[in-house]
């Protein structure tokens, strides 16, 4: 190596070596400003801000290796400036003092240089920090080892004079020299690094029970490099929801516990419709399933629930929160139809039975500004579609997945378990020159949220229909069934992704495997017993079927001729382990 080229790997490590020091400084600075004793809920948000932050620096540090393998594609010269930048605006007192009118000092009111000093260990954490140390231990261990690796100790400070709008400046400060520092990586470790806060975020929501907490995720959201932060915004904003439907005693103080939590920003409302505004197609038809209407002259869909006179109480409440949920996520990212209200029980023709009573959530169809509403616009079940002669692309089985999939997500991130995940709830809508044929119908659209709850509540018994069962998980099924859980929701996925997948219905992918099987007799007595014993009479085809799905389930053979390697076959292998996790 060259005299030239010796100086300038010498010059480059130093700018390394340099660049470590500072950040470890600047890790040291967040704590100190975390920790300071906080002045109310203003204070906590903007700790959570610069947790958030400080999440994403270390995440930055790791892409890039810089305590154990730095990456020399980078500018050090800028690297090093931006970190001194963001080291100084943080620890310097007297400059947060001067510019942002913000005053940290010794707990007690003792002079900034008298602090006293402490492990960081002892800082405590609440709310948004507590979780986040919870579901990423490495993140607090990480800071505290790079914290001991310098002196082993931060101050304990106290805000002596905090306003919210000035402390809001300075975490935009932090959040632009943050940012300076992610464009510096590559677009693979930025999509990494966005996936990771993308990710703590989602958890967050789902493991916490504050409103303002779940606020300040999508304030955060605007300003951070989050994957799909319209989709995590609607995931937090579903959170909320089940938040404050828990607030009330009853359904009917919902408005005002929605009042009583002014960090949720939420005012739910619940319509009840009225039946003479409402126009069915077929009047005399029963209120059962799912039908096309109009209601005001605009065309609805309609989702009837019958529901046992005995539990009417129960269920009724459950239906409110769930069309409280589904009128308030208006987000593209969650696709479902817009819940405009419920239509009272026994509305349309009177009492159903003496034994139930019948409630319709009802959706609105929402066009374009530039479509006139249609006369008649078209309900397809993706159920339907498997036989029709357009087979969807590739990409657009891709995009329906990701559809389906994000939205499950959603729910789940906000505790709500959907319970109905099958092709016959996944509807499109064609209107008019958009329709399927055409590749250009609306949708998906998530739908059958009929027996939908809270992750937390009682479960409710669904109908035994054998075509509805063969989405089910194994362990939801047969009299020893367990209690409805996230994973069944999605196991029903994975079945509906392998329907996706291979273009083709359920029913069909089982028969196939049946033949297969050669099961051409009954199953035998053990088979009987892995597949549980139900409640009504069956035919001997669907016991059959249920088998192949235990045997599809088990199978490991994903050699050619499978119905596992045809996925990977037609939509690709990452389509192949989405369906079999």
């Amino acid at each position: 190596m060259s005299a030239g080229g010796l100086e300038y790997a010498a010059g480059a490590a130093g700018l390394i070596s340099l660049s470590l020091t500072i950040f470890r400084g600047c890790i040291q600075a967040f704590e100190i400003v975390q920790s300071a004793a906080n002045v109310g809920r203003e204070a906590d948000n903007f700790r959570c801000k610069l947790e958030v932050e400080q999440y994403k620096l270390i995440q930055w540090a790791q892409r890039i290796g810089l305590e154990d393998n730095p990456s020399h594609q980078l500018n050090w010269n800028l690297v090093t400036e931006i970190l001194r930048q963001l080291e100084t605006l943080l620890s310097d007192t007297q400059n947060i003092r001067r510019r942002y009118h913000l005053e940290l000092v010794q707990l007690g009111g003792k002079p900034l240089e008298q602090e006293p000093e402490s492990h960081v260990s002892s800082s405590p954490y609440t709310g948004f920090g507590k979780l986040l140390s919870k579901l990423r231990p490495e993140f607090r261990h990480a800071s505290s080892r790079i914290i001991q690796e310098s002196n082993g100790t931060v101050k304990k400070l106290r805000w002596a004079v905090f306003d919210k709008a000035k402390a809001a400046k300075l975490i935009d400060d932090v959040v632009y020299f943050n940012n300076c520092l992610y464009v510096q990586l590559d677009n693979l470790n930025q999509d990494f690094v966005k996936a990771a806060l993308g990710s703590v975020l989602r958890d967050i929501i789902s493991h916490s029970n504050a409103t303002s907490e779940l606020e300040v995720i999508k304030q955060l959201l605007g300003s951070t490099s989050v994957a799909a932060p319209e989709a995590v915004a609607s995931a937090a904003t579903l959170k909320q929801i089940r938040l404050v439907l828990k607030l009330g005693p009853d359904i009917n103080s919902i408005g005002e516990a929605a009042q009583r939590a002014p960090p949720s920003s939420l005012r739910l409302t619940l319509r009840h419709l009225k039946p003479a505004l409402l126009r069915r197609e077929h009047p005399k038809a029963p209120t059962t399933g799912r039908e096309l209407a109009r209601y005001k002259s605009n065309p609805v869909l309609i989702e009837w629930k019958t529901v046992d006179r005995e539990l009417e109480k129960e269920l009724k409440t459950r239906i409110d929160q769930v069309a409280i949920m589904l009128a308030h996520t208006d987000d593209p990212s969650f696709h479902s139809l817009n819940c405009i209200g419920i239509l009272p029980k026994d509305s349309i023709h009177g009492p159903a039975d003496d034994a139930s009573v019948c409630y319709g959530l009802v959706f609105e169809m929402v066009f374009p500004m530039a479509l006139s509403k249609p006369s008649s616009p078209q309900i397809l079940p993706m159920s339907t579609l498997y036989s029709d002669v357009r087979r969807p692309s590739l990409n657009e089985r891709r995009d329906i997945a990701l559809a389906l999939a994000e939205t499950v997500l959603q729910l789940h991130t906000a505790g709500w378990l959907h319970k109905g995940i099958r092709s016959e709830n996944v509807l499109f809508i064609g209107v008019g020159e958009n329709n399927w044929r055409m590749r250009s119908a609306f949708g998906p659209y998530l739908a059958g949220y009929e027996y939908s709850r809270p992750s937390t509540a009682q479960t409710e018994e669904t109908p035994a229909i054998p075509e509805h069962e063969i989405y089910l998980h194994p362990r939801g099924q047969g009299l020893a069934r367990e209690d409805f859980r996230r994973s069944f929701d999605l196991f029903a996925l994975g079945c509906v992704l392998l329907e996706i997948g291979l273009w083709s219905n359920l029913v069909d992918i089982l028969r196939q495997e049946a033949l297969k099987l050669n099961q051409l007799e009954d199953p035998s007595s053990q088979q009987m017993e892995s597949i549980g014993k139900y409640k009504v009479p069956e035919k001997v085809d669907w016991i059959r079927l249920r088998f192949a799905k235990l045997h599809l389930l088990q199978k490991e053979d994903l050699g050619e001729g499978s119905e596992l390697a045809d996925i990977a076959f037609y939509a690709g292998e990452a389509f192949q382990k989405a369906v079999l996790l």
